[in-house]
């Protein structure tokens, strides 16, 4: 990589750090900051007799003697300013709990936003009181309580000094009360709720006292304001390091804890099938027992286990059509793997896109790997089949948490099911296994320095299968292992940090495995024309590695930028037990911005982003060059306009042909608009819309939607989220087609693609009680897909765009579903392609009833419908395709309806 190339790429660091300009300098000078690294500073006080009641009244004697906190500042809309509305704080504690009340006035009572929902309510403009506690006191991870003044209840854990974690959950209480004079929120957080360490002061203070960190903030809906105990300022990085100290903890100790969390399932599946099939049952009905437990290892490391785990609360996933070569991402929604998931985290990602092929979700632990589809086949010679859907997770465990020496420990091993389907051909039944016994484990370390301004760790990962006496699993590894290094480091007073990791994959196996892996989507080692490339089909096993840095000017003034560098060798596999698309990528990147985040003119804070990128194989062909630009702010209404722009230069595509050689592509700009309204309002929402153009060959497509919210009390919200896109590829993959079954010749057969793709989500949330709510989630969903204007490459790096295919003409044919391709004289087909036109609708959606009867313990009434309709492919018409889905005779629905209890113990 020569140094012209870099030049450009280092003034996009430089110039940030070189130009603070003079209306940041002047911001800054307005305000009366404290020296740098003092930190405001609470003393709770300890409780004298009975501990307050929490009622939302502050008139315990115990209130009375603790100290006051006040002072808030302004976060937003005018970060820095005074708080517009006083807000106090008082801290008590005892050998049991840590208390807290705050009371915020309000000379607008009736005012207050107080809408009732469930726990973890988001996306709804609301009044809120939060504690956060940083009980660890290094600056980087916290505990996060929260209540609105309905008293529904949020809580979160904060790590790596910005992340949170909403999925953490943890048993405390609270109580609020509305009055003249505003509102007030109490909080009772018992010590078992917390992590850390035991003995000693955990910073500077008197013997036997610990010193934590501590942020306690205030919203006011209505006036879009965050006000902070301790000031959160916008140029500088973190938000967990910018919390003030809680002093005055003396003889507080750490409680180990034991919780069980045992449940039972009882679940009826209505289904449509087929009569004659021995398998099926119009109505099958299912129990299951299970139980989920956490234990106190030590006083800062927990062991959280769950025996035969139950998730069919969680929320569908939303539909989609996948015509690339790769598997689709899908979040993360269970709850024993959303909790705790950040100390996992693996920084490995670039973040821009190249040719279309991105690696923002790419990292070494994909959770969704743990209970997934099986992932082989049912006999061929089976008639009827009866196939599980996941694979069973028998148990798994985890060990988290941070020691006081700055130590993060994270651990988890699960062991899966072996999976077999039951089929019949004819006489009695037979069953195949489609998924083996299988054990993942993972481990996570790492140590923070220099006041948890560094930090350096690593991460193992173990995949083992027990494939013998499995036939048709051959293709599956027996053993997968990762193992990787990172580092951070910021510097600079704090607006500078620099980030680095690398990693290493072996996988092994039978040799039909490993050349598999070669073959498969983003390896390609089988490309005729990547002379580094050599696929090898006696290997037993693969290697490869991954490297990845970045620094980044992100506090200290509105100026910021970033520069970005990532490789990844072509032998890469982290699939068993991780998440990767493509490999073989040598990559470049820098971006240069402004954020103003203090308001100016009609915006509160707005910003202007400006990326470049640049990305090669190891062979040296040029994959993407691009650029973007990207930008929009908030204005003082409320209101918020957000736009970006892309565009990429020719380059070569190398995924396109799956195996095949790579083809010269086009250059192609693409930009999108969006609008978000005020929250505020009974209704509110957003607006988008966007296109792209592919400029030689003329392809292009654009997308529109909305996403409505309409919410009538403060109990009721209805969102509706319509969609609808319609693109033309003008090289779309079809099929690699062979003359004769002559592999060394392949046909690589292209076409026109006309796709349509209309979906409209729905969402409806109804609180009874901040402890009794009902949420509906359903998504109907077509997309139809026309191909046409068929055409094979004969030249995939020719100059011109119509010079690289061969359009076919009269020697191309359809009979039965089937394209063909009879050469001049002959009388029969060389080679042929199924029809890929495409008609996929579906309806996904679930109703969940959400009780928690008792702190800890919920009782969950789920039902859930699913349908399918592949009728008229290549086809669409808005009102016969929907009209189609909701046909019950049509689209026969899948319903089950799911009873799930369980009950927390505090042991």
């Amino acid at each position: 990589m020569s140094c012209p190339r870099l030049f450009p790429a280092v003034l996009l660091l430089l110039v940030p750090a070189a130009l603070d300009t003079a209306a940041a300098q002047a911001v800054r000078a307005t305000r009366a900051d404290r020296p740098a690294g003092e930190r405001r500073t609470l003393v709770a006080v300890r409780v004298q007799g009975a501990a307050p009641r929490l009622d939302g009244v502050l008139n315990d004697e115990a209130w009375r003697l603790a100290q006051p906190a006040t002072g808030f500042v302004q976060r937003s809309p005018t970060p820095g300013a005074p708080a517009t509305l006083r807000t106090e704080a008082r801290v008590l504690y005892d050998d049991n709990a840590l208390y807290v009340a705050v009371r915020m006035d309000d000379p607008h009572p009736d005012s207050i936003a107080a809408p009732v929902g469930r726990r973890d309510l988001s996306g709804v403009p609301s009044d809120w009181a939060h504690v956060m506690i940083d009980s660890y006191n290094d600056r980087r991870t916290a505990f996060r309580f929260s209540v609105n003044p309905a008293g529904v209840r949020g809580d979160a854990l904060l790590s790596g000094d910005t992340g949170e974690d909403t999925g953490w959950d943890a048993v405390w209480e609270s109580a609020t009360r509305t009055d003249a004079q505003g509102w007030t929120a109490e909080f009772r957080i018992p010590l078992s709720q917390l992590r850390f360490t035991a003995g000693g002061a955990d910073s500077a203070g008197a013997p036997g006292e610990r010193v934590w960190g501590v942020q306690i903030t205030r919203e006011v809906a209505r006036r879009s304001e965050v006000d902070d105990w301790s000031e959160v300022r916008g140029d500088r990085n973190g938000f967990v390091s910018q919390f003030g100290e809680l002093a005055g903890l003396a003889g507080v100790r750490p409680v180990r804890r034991l919780e069980v969390l045992p449940y039972s399932v009882a679940r009826v599946t209505r289904a449509p099938g087929d009569g004659a099939d021995p398998f099926y049952h119009r109505s099958d009905g299912a129990g299951t027992l299970g139980a989920d437990v956490k234990y106190g290892l030590t006083s800062n490391l927990t062991l959280t286990a769950t025996v035969n785990p139950d998730f069919g609360q969680v929320e569908a996933d939303p539909s989609q059509v996948n015509l690339t070569a790769f598997e689709s991402f899908y979040a993360e929604q269970r709850p024993f793997f959303t909790e705790g998931a950040d100390i996992f985290s693996f920084d490995l990602a670039f973040p821009y896109a190249l040719r279309g092929t991105g690696f923002r979700d790419d990292q070494p632990f994909y959770s969704r790997r743990l209970g997934r589809a099986p992932q082989g086949s049912n006999p061929d010679s089976a008639l009827w089949a009866d196939r599980p859907d996941v694979t069973r997770i028998l148990g798994a465990a985890k060990v988290s948490g941070k020691t006081s020496r700055g130590w993060s420990i994270g651990a988890l091993d699960a062991l899966t099911a072996r999976e077999d389907v039951r089929y019949r051909v004819a006489g009695p039944e037979r069953s195949s296994m489609v998924e083996p016994l299988t054990n993942y484990a993972v481990g996570r370390l790492e140590r923070d320095f220099s006041g948890g301004n560094g930090a350096l760790g690593g991460i193992a990962t173990a995949v083992n299968r027990r494939l013998e006496g499995a036939p048709g699993l051959e293709f599956l590894p027996t053993a997968a292992y990762l193992a990787g290094l990172n580092g951070r480091y910021r510097f600079g007073s704090g607006r500078f940090e620099a980030r680095a990791s690398v990693l290493g994959t072996r996988v092994s196996g039978s040799t039909e495995a490993i050349t598999g892996i070669q073959q498969r989507a983003g390896h390609y080692f089988q490309r005729p024309d990547a002379g580094h490339l050599h696929l090898d089909s006696t290997r037993t096993s693969l290697a490869g590695w991954l490297a990845n840095a970045r620094v980044e000017k992100s506090g200290g003034g509105y100026l910021r930028g970033g520069l970005y560098a990532h490789a990844r060798s072509p032998g890469l596999e982290m699939n068993d037990i991780g998440y990767q698309r493509t490999t073989d990528r040598v990559l470049q990147g820098g971006w240069i911005g402004y954020n103003h985040y203090d308001p100016q003119g009609p915006f509160r804070s707005w910003e202007m982003n400006l990326n470049g990128w640049n990305g090669y194989s190891f062979g040296g062909e040029r994959l993407g060059t691009g650029m973007n630009a990207n930008g929009g702010g908030t204005f003082r209404s409320n209101w918020g306009l957000w736009f970006n722009a892309d565009h990429e230069f020719p380059a070569l595509n190398a995924d396109v042909l799956r195996g095949g050689p790579a083809v010269a592509a086009p250059a192609y700009t693409a930009g999108s608009v969006t609008l978000i309204t005020d929250d505020r309002k009974v209704v509110s929402g957003r607006v988008y819309g966007g296109g792209w153009r592919e400029w030689e060959s003329g392809g292009g497509g654009w997308n529109t939607g909305a996403y409505a919210t309409v919410r009538p009390s403060g109990r009721f919200r209805l969102s509706l989220g319509p969609d609808v896109s319609r693109d033309r590829d003008e090289w779309a993959y079809v099929a690699t087609a062979t003359a004769g079954g002559n592999a060394a010749a392949p046909h690589y057969v292209l076409a026109g693609l006309d796709q349509t793709t209309v979906s409209l989500t729905t969402r409806l949330d109804y609180a009874f009680t901040p402890r009794l709510t009902l949420e509906m989630y359903a998504q109907p969903f077509v997309a139809t897909g026309h191909y046409a204007g068929f055409e094979e490459v004969v030249s995939p790096r020719a100059g011109r765009f119509g010079d690289r295919f061969h359009r076919y003409g009269g020697e191309l044919s359809l009979a039965d579903g089937v394209y063909g391709v009879t050469p001049q004289g002959a009388t029969a087909p060389a080679y042929t392609w199924s029809q890929p036109d495409f008609n996929v609708k579906e309806l996904r959606g679930n109703l969940v009833l959400r009780w928690e009867y008792r702190p800890g313990s919920t009782l969950f009434v789920v039902w859930s419908q699913g349908r399918q309709n592949y009728d008229d492919p290549g086809s669409f018409r808005l009102g016969r395709d929907f009209g189609r889905l909701f046909d019950g005779n049509r689209s026969p629905p899948t319903n089950v309806l799911l009873l799930k209890v369980n009950y927390w113990l505090n042991l």
